[in-house]
């Protein structure tokens, strides 16, 4: 049986997802997620929904830009941001189920 090795291309498809899921593992930025589920939303409106400083959101929602994660529109004085798109949205719901059972061991294990 011949032995398969990883290629440059696997390489850097797993770099990419690794990159991709970095946007999901940052308690702030899941917050953030979770305020934009439902519709649409500013940063005063998200600031709202998590009780995070104005500084800490924006900085937040660059990243979430940036990983094009998170859209922005414009719309007046206002930017309103929104999950980019329904796949995420599908990925932070699979997650709520695979977590909704977790026992408190589970939560509070420092090396998983």
């Amino acid at each position: 049986m011949m032995e398969q090795h990883i290629t440059n291309e696997d390489i850097m498809r797993l770099k990419l997802i690794s990159k991709f899921f970095k946007g999901f593992a940052d308690y702030n930025r899941l917050c953030i997620f979770e305020s934009l589920l439902e519709s649409e939303k500013t940063v005063s409106e998200i600031i709202n929904y998590t009780g995070f400083s104005q500084p800490k959101i924006s900085n937040h929602l660059k990243c979430l830009r940036e990983g094009d994660l998170v859209e922005a529109r414009q719309e007046g004085k206002f930017i309103y941001y929104s999950v980019k798109d329904e796949k995420i949205k599908s990925i932070l719901n699979t997650a709520n189920e695979l977590v909704k059972d977790a026992s408190e061991e589970k939560f509070n294990c420092m090396n998983y």
